[in-house]
């Protein structure tokens, strides 16, 4: 599967979570055109107010955001999340979040100096049955 659809697939799933999650709101959503940003909302059912960018520049003008999510290639990971938290909006960022360590170490030492939180994109922490195995593994 070629890496552009396969981000495209991802960032469809991350959104319906986010939208499903109860405790946020998607204001914005970026692309390389206004009218592919709004076809992502339209297509997946975005919030009538939340605005298509065609630039992800935008996104990061935005007031409104506070957090990020980059479902990008890996090779733009360090560039965007560098960005977005130099304009003090968290990050979400998509595994592989970097090329090498020495981008993630820009990363989050970008991230720790402008006071935001970076979080990658594994939910293999997050998913219920990692504390059930976790509790089943300890009391043994």
């Amino acid at each position: 599967m070629q890496q552009k659809k396969k981000d495209f697939i991802i960032a469809r799933k991350m959104s319906r979570a986010i939208l499903l999650s109860g405790n946020s709101t998607i204001v914005a959503v970026g692309s390389r055109s206004a009218a592919k940003a709004a076809a992502f909302a339209d297509e997946n059912g975005f919030p009538a107010a939340a605005r298509a960018y065609g630039s992800y520049d935008a996104v990061l003008d935005d007031a409104d955001v506070d957090a990020v999510y980059i479902p990008l290639p890996t090779s733009l990971h360090r560039h965007w999340a560098v960005a977005a938290a130099w304009k003090g909006k968290h990050v979400l960022l998509e595994k592989p979040v970097a090329l090498c360590t020495a981008e993630l170490d820009e990363i989050l030492a970008t991230c720790e100096s402008s006071g935001v939180q970076y979080m990658d994109a594994t939910m293999w922490m997050h998913h219920p049955r990692t504390a059930k195995m976790e509790a089943f593994l300890t009391s043994n």
